[in-house]
């Protein structure tokens, strides 16, 4: 009788383990605060001790392959281990679009997306491929993180040297379902190209338009990323590839209209067989909703950016991830993120 009971007892003990699990993980795309003090164990955040409040975040990324998955989840991971007051998850979606929408809808608490998105969802506008998104306003900026440049890229003996030779070719803009074709189509707008009449327009991943380029079913192929980008080099070892160029006087009229694109040029040495030209680029930022609590957002980014060093192994790219280049979002700044660049300095 008393092994029956142990028996029983120790089913009700496992059973009731998981359903506490279970719940633990819905909880984690709760954003606001829940009554959780913390364990003797945990670990601290930067110079200071746990509150006792909990904040749970979703961070939106992309494809788990890609830069903002990696950078994402390294940084959620850091945070989560030096600051006690955070559960932050890193989540793969389908990019910064998606991301955006999610957190306008409050299924997300924080989103990584490129810039120009993150300027069109926060003021309103845009056009084009910059999605009409259906509550502007309610996304807020957190961090600026990294820069990603364009690349325009054909075969080296195409005879394509500029944007303006482009005219009449068959060219892949960027991915489909993304903001990327927009900075294609801009400079391709500078150099007076329509490019639903004077080019042949093609959508396809950076993998597919590298392909398809190789394969002469194309003439040239666009994408944004941070460089060096994987594909292409890969693409650059086994095919003779050259990078078009830009006239930086023509860049000039893009900046006019799309003030969250810079000139620079590609990366020195970022690809050894392949030359260097003039371009765009654009950063990605990390977003929030403005539903997401003040606090929250404050420690994300405190911790973030004082323990960068522990996730900045994790990409290339982490390694511009510092507080004077974070400040500088192209949508208004969140209150939560506000306040910490005001307590070290950087705002007034």
């Amino acid at each position: 009788m008393k092994k029956r009971i142990f028996a029983l007892l120790t089913v009700l003990a496992l059973m009731g383990t998981l359903f506490t699990g279970c719940g633990g993980s819905q909880s984690q795309t709760v954003a606001s605060p829940a009554a959780s003090p913390a364990s003797s164990d945990s670990p601290a955040s930067p110079d200071s001790a746990s509150s006792g409040q909990k904040y749970d975040l979703t961070m939106g990324t992309a494809g788990t392959t890609g830069t903002y998955y990696v950078v994402g989840a390294a940084m959620s991971s850091t945070v989560n281990n030096v600051c006690p007051d955070l559960t932050v998850v890193a989540q793969a979606t389908n990019g910064g679009v998606e991301n955006l929408n999610l957190i306008m809808s409050e299924e997300m608490e924080l989103g990584l997306t490129n810039a120009d998105a993150a300027y069109w969802s926060c003021y309103g506008g845009g056009s084009g491929f910059y999605q009409s998104y259906a509550n502007p306003g309610s996304v807020r900026g957190v961090m600026r993180l990294y820069e990603s440049q364009g690349h325009m890229i054909t075969m080296a003996d195409s005879g394509i040297n500029n944007y303006g030779d482009l005219k009449g070719k068959t060219v892949c803009l960027g991915p489909p379902s993304s903001t990327i074709p927009a900075m294609s189509i801009a400079i391709l707008n500078a150099y007076g190209i329509d490019h639903e009449k004077d080019i042949t327009p093609v959508y396809f991943s950076i993998d597919e338009g590298l392909e398809k380029l190789a394969d002469g079913v194309i003439d040239a192929t666009f994408f944004v990323a941070a460089a060096p980008a994987s594909g292409l080099t890969s693409a650059a070892a086994t095919n003779n590839l050259k990078l078009v160029d830009a006239d930086s006087s023509i860049l000039e009229n893009v900046l006019k209209d799309y003030p969250y694109y810079v000139i620079t040029q590609t990366k020195e040495g970022a690809y050894p067989s392949l030359n260097r030209v003039n371009t765009l680029k654009i950063y990605t930022e990390l977003c929030a909703g403005t539903h997401v609590p003040d606090e929250a957002v404050y420690l994300f980014v405190k911790n973030a950016l004082e323990s960068q060093s522990q996730y900045v192994d994790a990409h290339v790219s982490c390694q511009e991830i510092v507080p004077e280049t974070a400040v500088q979002v192209s949508a208004e700044l969140h209150p939560g993120a506000a306040r910490y660049y005001k307590e070290i300095g950087l705002l007034s």
